[in-house]
């Protein structure tokens, strides 16, 4: 007897942009069949979506829509389609040839987009284009507690979304990114994807960022290594609801050495074993267990980067 269907096996495919595998995947459920048939009318018909927005906004979410199907259902070279993109919003906007897609983007998509009241950010997610677009935010600061004092932290809430980019679009809505930083110091958070009430917004959201920023104040040279590794033992500390050592053991892999949070998820791993010694077991280890130990690493911590870092004198420690 085969097995079922599985949501994650689905989400896998949309993950890499594979549209025609997440398809002949849905294909083979019975139960799927009214799912498949709107990915059929979409990605092989060509019936676009129509949204929100009045008729010229219509033609510029058409033209992304047409790069989604070229790149993720038809497997039109990247390149090549960005180039196809490129070329029929200088179409839409009588431009000479000449201008990359980022210069059309900022110079004319984006602002016919602001002109009508939304808010817009363009360019690349995970190599490959689609805009944000939405309508209302909202700017909320929190106090947040850690370990060495309270930092007060900001965030950005986005809502009314336009598009979400192309892993949304290819998901139906069901996945997409959560939010973003952009350098300006906060975190944009796309409020219908967070419950503000949830540990994982207070602990793996809140006090993980905060705990970035209260370091980033103290010791501005902090390598991504460090940074991660103080912030990951900052939700180990404070998550009462959720083992988060079994996805930080998942995620070690040091192998990835350009990759901050793959090296300090194994350094959790190894100073979690270094301090269970021989014979101890991970998966052994109780909520009050792992906080317990994740408070002695960061104390031993907290010492390693005052003693490696320059630090800042006119921040006042513990007090932020």
């Amino acid at each position: 007897m085969g097995k079922g269907y599985e949501q994650g096996i689905l989400q896998g495919y949309l993950l890499r942009g594979d549209v025609r595998a997440a398809m002949a995947y849905l294909r083979e459920f019975p139960e799927q069949a009214e799912r498949y048939q709107k990915y059929a009318s979409l990605f092989e018909q060509g019936r676009y979506l129509t949204y929100d927005a009045d008729g010229e906004l219509n033609e510029l979410l058409l033209i992304y829509q047409t790069y989604y199907r070229d790149v993720f259902y038809l497997g039109l070279d990247p390149a090549r389609a960005t180039e196809a993109m490129g070329a029929r919003f200088a179409e839409h906007f009588r431009l000479d040839s000449g201008p990359s897609i980022d210069e059309i983007e900022e110079e004319h998509v984006a602002p016919a987009f602001r002109g009508r009241g939304f808010h817009f950010l363009g360019g690349r997610t995970s190599g490959r284009y689609g805009p944000y677009i939405w309508r209302t935010e909202e700017l909320r600061t929190y106090r947040v507690e850690l370990p060495e004092g309270v930092q007060d932290y900001a965030v950005k809430f986005l809502d009314g979304f336009l598009s979400r980019s192309w892993l949304d679009y290819i998901s139906f809505g069901e996945t997409g990114t959560g939010g973003w930083s952009n350098g300006d110091g906060l975190i944009h958070c796309v409020k219908q994807v967070y419950d503000t009430e949830s540990e994982s917004f207070r602990v793996s959201l809140l006090k993980h960022e905060a705990q970035h920023a209260l370091d980033l104040a103290r010791y501005p040279g902090m390598t991504s290594e460090d940074l991660e590794y103080r912030a990951k033992l900052v939700e180990l500390i404070y998550s009462e609801e959720r083992n988060m050592m079994n996805r930080f053991d998942g995620e070690a892999d040091a192998a990835k050495k350009s990759d901050g949070h793959a090296l300090a998820s194994s350094r959790i791993v190894e100073g979690f074993a270094a301090c269970l010694g021989p014979g101890g077991a991970l998966d052994a280890l109780s909520i009050k267990d792992i906080q317990a130990i994740a408070g002695r690493l960061f104390a031993e911590s907290a010492r390693d980067v005052a003693g490696k870092y320059p630090a800042r004198t006119d921040v006042e420690q513990g007090a932020l």
